[in-house]
C-alpha cells in the first residue's frame, strides 16, 4: 500500500517533481518554493502556498531581492514583485479564477502546463539584475510604489552602481536607522542587530564610494537571505554592475563571474 502524502512539503514536492524532471533549470528548494537555478542578486522563484484548512493552494512567481537584508521581524527578501497564476482556461468555471484544489485530479498536469506556459518564459527572459529591475519598475502595484520606497531604491541603485542616487535615498532614511542604531548601542549588554549593523556599514561605504566594501556588504546580505530562503546551494556571489569594468576580484574578495 502506497504511503499517504500528508505534509505540505511532501505534497508540494510530489506536485513539482514532473515539472523539475522536464526543466533542468528548475529546482525544489524546500518548503513551498521552487527557483530558477543560477541564483544571483535577485532570486526568480515560484511559490506554492498550501492552505490545508481550505483544501487548496495558491501559485505565484516572485522576484526576491537578496541584497536587501530582512530584519528579525521580517521573513526577509522584499519579493514584492509577484504574479498570481490560476488554472488553465478549460478548468476555470464560468466567472471564477480557477482554484488549485488538492483533491482535483487534473491539477498535476495543469500545474506543469501553467508554469511552463505562464511562468518560465517570463522568468527565463529576465536573466540579469538590469533586466529584472527594469521589469520590476514597469509593474504597477496598487497602493505601493518602488520609486517611493527609499530602502529598495537605495540598495537597488547601490547594486546597479548608481551610487549618487543610492546616496540620495540613503540620506532620506539615515535619521531613522541612526536613531535605532544609537538606541541599541545605549542598552548595556544588548548586541547590535546584524540588520542595523549592516545598514550603517552600507551607508558608510556609499558615502566614501568604497566599491569593494560595498560589494562585500551586499554579498553578505545575499548570503543571509539565500540561507533564509534555503537557496544556499543555488546562490553564488556574482559581480555587481559597478564591478564589471574593474579588475577581476580574486577568490579572497569575491568572484568575477557574471
Amino acid at each position: 500500500m502506497a504511503q499517504l502524502i500528508s505534509t505540505s512539503a511532501q505534497k508540494i514536492r510530489a506536485l513539482s517533481d514532473p515539472l523539475i524532471n522536464r526543466n533542468c533549470d528548475v529546482a525544489f528548494t524546500g518548503g513551498k518554493f521552487l527557483c530558477l537555478q543560477g541564483v544571483g542578486h535577485i532570486a526568480r522563484q515560484i511559490r506554492i502556498y498550501d492552505r490545508p484548512s481550505r483544501g487548496y493552494f495558491t501559485l505565484e512567481w516572485r522576484l526576491t531581492e537578496l541584497y536587501i537584508r530582512g530584519d528579525k521581524f521580517d521573513f526577509g527578501g522584499y519579493g514584492r514583485s509577484i504574479g498570481m497564476i490560476g488554472r488553465s482556461r478549460q478548468f476555470k468555471p464560468a466567472g471564477k479564477g480557477g482554484v488549485w484544489d488538492w483533491d482535483d485530479p487534473t491539477i498535476a498536469g495543469d500545474f506543469v502546463v501553467q508554469v511552463e506556459t505562464e511562468v518560465l518564459p517570463l522568468l527565463r527572459s529576465i536573466d540579469s539584475i538590469e533586466k529584472i529591475v527594469t521589469f520590476i519598475l514597469s509593474q504597477e502595484m496598487r497602493g505601493y510604489s518602488f520609486n517611493k520606497d527609499h530602502i529598495w531604491m537605495c540598495l537597488t541603485n547601490a547594486a546597479l552602481g548608481e551610487l549618487a542616487i543610492a546616496r540620495k535615498h540613503w540620506n532620506l532614511i539615515t535619521p531613522s536607522f541612526r536613531e535605532r542604531y544609537e538606541k541599541q548601542k545605549a542598552i548595556d549588554g544588548e548586541p547590535i542587530s546584524d540588520y542595523l549593523r549592516s545598514w550603517v556599514a552600507v551607508g558608510e561605504a556609499l558615502q566614501t564610494g568604497d566599491h569593494m566594501t560595498l560589494a562585500k556588504l551586499l554579498w553578505e546580505n545575499e548570503r543571509t537571505e539565500a540561507d533564509r530562503f534555503k537557496l544556499g546551494r543555488h546562490w553564488q556571489p556574482t559581480a555587481f554592475p559597478f564591478q564589471k569594468a574593474a579588475i577581476p576580484i580574486n577568490a579572497a574578495g569575491g568572484p568575477d563571474q557574471q
